[in-house]
């Protein structure tokens, strides 16, 4: 059991970089540049991938096996990735925006996964 959840953490900690790399990245295409918003960017993506992650395995699809746990956090980190690079292509470049959106997406998240849980 417990070498079960350290796999599924791994794989989640693998995507979680990634993607925060990703983000990270996108902030910076923007014109983020200073230390201190890029901090708030990345503590914004972090809290919010807690939350999601908590949110998924709490209220998700009944019981989660790895590989169900695996492609619900594949479909929240393309998603997510997607909209920060519609908003980064629209020409957003305050880092308080970023962060409004991805507390946005992650509450709208959040609402579909118990949503998923309470009707199925």
């Amino acid at each position: 059991m417990y070498l079960k959840t350290m796999e599924n953490t791994q794989e989640e900690q693998k995507w979680a970089f990634g993607t925060l790399s990703i983000f990270v990245i996108l902030l910076i295409i923007s014109g983020i540049s200073d230390f201190v918003e890029v901090g708030i960017g990345v503590c914004t993506f972090l809290f919010s991938w807690l939350a999601v992650s908590y949110s998924i395995r709490n209220f998700g699809k009944g019981d989660l096996s790895k590989e169900e746990l695996q492609k619900e956090i594949q479909v929240f980190s393309i998603i997510l990735l997607i909209v920060l690079a519609l908003i980064t292509a629209i020409g957003v470049n305050q880092y308080s925006d970023y962060a409004f959106v991805t507390f946005g997406f992650t509450l709208t998240w959040i609402v579909r996964s118990s949503a998923i849980k309470y009707f199925s």
